[in-house]
């Protein structure tokens, strides 16, 4: 087990719970089909066993990640969250589905998904833009992007899946960026996008030519789309999202400054729209501080890419926003009492959880 630094005020786990999500529900079933029983790796995810799509249980998103982190394992499969993307039938996630598929064209489509995503019991966000081309963004509500890469992949993958059958054209995006880092390049992924996907970006997205948001959608249903455009306006049909907690908001603030080195209270505190001062009031009168989030958030990206063999090092360091690795690995051995390279040759001789 990671020290107990991970288990209380630094861990970067302060998440919203979720019901399971599909791509956690296409794991456990993957396990089952390739007859491998799933229920150890959901007891060390801290996740209900057996999965059901009925289960009135609400599970923390890190714990699914941590559990398609071991299902990959067990599967021997790196490219999980693809290759599930690749046979979802997404018409499973009902409402916004068809809300999505019946508008007219496909900018108006992602538009949708856009005002929508919040509504899915799922941890995806869309956001979606048209400038000189058409861009969708994902991002994900209680998850980091860089460590939870089978989320990541299963949803941009299956974003540009959807983008393609809506329009029955065989789309190929301008750009397709990620913001987590892999070893050299993943040439399944690239013959898919029609491109070299870059790993290591600044974010998770999409980009089409300009002309892309005005094709007509094949799955056009102008009477359907009405009717669930009134449906929606119903208080009983949509529920609202809940606003995400301080800590939340200023853990994803410092992932997305991390590798830039301005991880800092003051360039936070202006991203939150608040001053230094006010921010660290408020993290005190919850009995948190902005060093022990920094520490947690970095603690945790830092543990998941080392229990996948990836990136390297300097990378990582970079990532983190050390400017040496020596400094990372002392770090490494504060958080779970080893050094990078002892906790590796420590899990694959099974010896410790560090979930």
């Amino acid at each position: 087990m990671i020290r107990g630094q991970l288990d209380t005020t630094t861990e970067y786990t302060n998440n919203p719970d979720t019901d399971v999500s599909a791509v956690t529900m296409l794991a456990a079933k993957e396990l089952v089909a390739s007859s491998i029983d799933p229920t150890p790796l959901l007891t060390k995810s801290r996740l209900p066993s057996p999965l059901s799509s009925h289960t009135l249980w609400r599970a923390p998103v890190r714990s699914q990640s941590i559990f398609l982190d071991l299902a990959a394992d067990a599967l021997k499969d790196d490219l999980l969250g693809f290759h599930l993307a690749l046979s979802f039938d997404f018409r499973t996630l009902g409402f916004i589905y068809y809300l999505i598929a019946s508008a007219e064209n496909l900018g108006e489509a992602l538009a949708n998904g856009e005002e929508y995503s919040a509504s899915l019991n799922e941890p995806v966000r869309l956001r979606s833009g048209r400038t000189s081309g058409v861009s969708v963004e994902l991002s994900y509500e209680g998850l980091d992007p860089h460590p939870d890469r089978h989320f990541s992949e299963f949803w941009i993958t299956g974003t540009l899946r959807l983008c393609r059958d809506f329009t029955s054209r065989e789309l190929v995006p301008t750009s397709a960026t990620m913001a987590h880092l892999r070893a050299g390049k993943v040439p399944e992924m690239d013959r898919y996008f029609g491109r070299e996907v870059v790993f290591g970006a600044d974010r998770d997205l999409l980009e089409f030519g300009k002309d892309a948001g005005d094709l007509p959608l094949v799955t056009h249903d102008p009477y359907l789309h009405q009717l669930l455009r009134r449906l929606q306006s119903s208080e009983t049909t949509m529920r609202a999202p809940e606003p995400d907690s301080l800590r939340l908001r200023v853990e994803k603030a410092i992932a997305a400054r991390l590798r830039y080195g301005t991880a800092t209270v003051d360039a936070v505190a202006r991203d939150l729209g608040t001053s230094a001062r006010t921010l660290t009031r408020k993290l005190a009168e919850g009995g948190m501080s902005f060093s022990g989030i920094l520490d947690g958030v970095r603690a945790t990206i830092a543990v998941r890419y080392v229990r996948n063999d990836e990136p390297t090092m300097s990378q990582l360091a970079w990532l983190l926003g050390y400017r040496e690795p020596s400094t990372l690995v002392r770090a490494f051995k504060r958080w779970t009492g080893k050094t990078p390279t002892e906790f590796r040759r420590e899990l694959r001789r099974g010896r410790f959880d560090d979930t």
